[in-house]
């Protein structure tokens, strides 16, 4: 009886030192699976981001900032399918979850030097990084989103009209150009697209609320160039303008004494060939 006792003893105690030891793998794995399950938990969204172009842009290393503040990074950085565009895959945090939702803007911030000032400056150190200006938090949630290829910082195109001036060619103008009354910048060339008979091309402008006055119906609308010459048989009038209007061009606009009724948003005017005579001596009271 008593060698029974003991074989039975011998026995429970080899069962608890097998429980023990499995239970300590076990009680890793429970604890593993349970920061994982929270780490999920404070995960924000996945989004992806097209781009024509994303220089500069890294996975595990770029960030997303919005006013200064990471809200989220890049995980993965590669080709699409048919190969003509960027795919950047974006981890979001949790904070901004509210971010994913269409009408959210992305664009690649990168070092830029102009004749007003220098942009992105912080990238010289820090890296390039993802722009974000979210959209309404009320709209719908979207995780794909078309990225702006503007490696600048785009004005906010919030509290603007939208005007059409159509051309037959773009030439020294592109998206992010400023457009300018009285050399001040009172908006921004946003879009540029071919008409469908491709024998011209509208310019989309956004042109500040607070300056939407300004736009009449007979207001002229021309590009900025950086050299005036006028040269005749006793000489020659040359006039510099600004440096960045050598560089970067854009447009000009103005408007005559006896202006017309206010414009509408989205009406089209014609950009001039010349600029237009006498100009500097209009001087409207609106």
């Amino acid at each position: 009886m008593k060698k029974k006792v003991t074989e039975n003893l011998a026995k429970i105690k080899s069962t608890l030192t097998k429980l023990f030891i499995w239970s300590v793998p076990i009680l890793a794995l429970l604890a593993c699976g349970y920061l994982y399950l929270d780490y999920l938990k404070d995960l924000g969204p996945e989004i992806t981001i097209s781009f024509h172009d994303a220089s500069g842009v890294e996975a595990e290393k770029t960030k997303v900032r919005y006013r200064g503040i990471d809200v989220g990074t890049v995980k993965t950085v590669i080709i699409s399918a048919d190969s003509r565009e960027t795919i950047v895959q974006v981890r979001l945090n949790k904070d901004v979850e509210h971010f994913a939702v269409e009408g959210t803007k992305f664009w690649i911030v990168s070092p830029k030097v102009s004749f007003q000032g220098i942009a992105g400056l912080e990238t010289l150190m820090q890296g390039v990084y993802l722009g974000v200006e979210p959209g309404d938090p009320k709209r719908n949630v979207s995780q794909n989103f078309k990225g702006n290829d503007l490696s600048e910082i785009p004005d906010s195109l919030e509290n603007t009209s939208v005007f059409i001036i159509d051309s037959k060619s773009v030439e020294s103008i592109s998206e992010g150009n400023s457009i300018t009354y009285r050399g001040l910048n009172i908006g921004t060339v946003s879009k540029l697209t071919l008409a469908k008979n491709g024998q011209s091309v509208g310019i989309q402008i956004n042109i500040e609320n607070q300056y939407v006055k300004l736009i009449r119906t007979n207001t002229k609308f021309w590009r900025k160039v950086g050299i005036n010459a006028d040269v005749g048989l006793f000489g020659a009038d040359i006039k510099l303008n600004s440096l960045e209007s050598i560089l970067k061009g854009g447009i000009a606009l103005a408007t005559p004494d006896k202006f017309g009724e206010p414009a509408k948003a989205f009406t089209h005017f014609t950009l001039e060939k010349d600029t237009p005579k006498d100009f500097e001596k209009w001087n409207p009271s609106f």
